[in-house]
């Protein structure tokens, strides 16, 4: 007996509507994560690799200095030049594990928005999915309060703004033309 406060649903009716307002919704989460890991895994990587080559250079360029440390004949024009080309090696790794950094952040600020996103609206769908699941069970046909399915449609529309009208921020700072000189 149908209330017209609900909505009834065939069990292929309520398959094709889980497909669409459930488990689409699931895959869109799972793909939009697995891309941020992938982009966080690299990013890991390269903060380690942009590490491994700090300690490279630094030992290259003294080796270099010490070896030739006999052959110099201004010493003050010498040491100035090292000077300079350790603080050039430092200020460029610098700004590089700096903008690894910041990627990464931004990267988990992402995720994080990512995951309350689609909890707001999943926790509005699951109301409606356990009801379905307990009327299954009890032999009932699938009846749905209207109320929760306009609510999980505004969900669905908030869902969409929000997803759509995100804004990206960038503190990149190119140290290019610093380092050049």
């Amino acid at each position: 007996m149908m209330n017209d406060d609900e909505i009834e649903f065939s069990e292929e009716r309520w398959k094709e509507f889980y497909e669409s307002q459930g488990s689409s919704y699931l895959r869109l989460e799972g793909e939009a994560l697995k891309a941020h890991g992938e982009d966080q895994k690299k990013l890991f990587y390269e903060l380690f690799g942009s590490s491994k080559t700090l300690v490279q250079t630094i030992g290259v360029v003294a080796g270099f200095g010490f070896t030739a440390l006999g052959y110099v004949k201004n010493l003050p024009l010498f040491i100035g030049g090292e000077f300079f080309l350790f603080v050039a090696i430092f200020a460029g790794l610098f700004w590089t594990q700096t903008a690894y950094k910041s990627n990464l952040k931004s990267s988990l600020a992402q995720v994080a928005w990512l995951k309350k996103l689609f909890a707001e609206r999943f926790a509005v769908f699951k109301k409606i999915y356990d009801k379905a699941m307990a009327d299954l069970q009890s032999g009932k046909e699938i009846s749905i309060p209207r109320a929760e399915v306009a609510e999980l449609k505004k969900k669905n529309n908030d869902f969409l703004v929000k997803f759509t009208s995100q804004s990206e921020t960038s503190d990149f700072r190119d140290p290019f033309w610093w380092l050049m000189i």
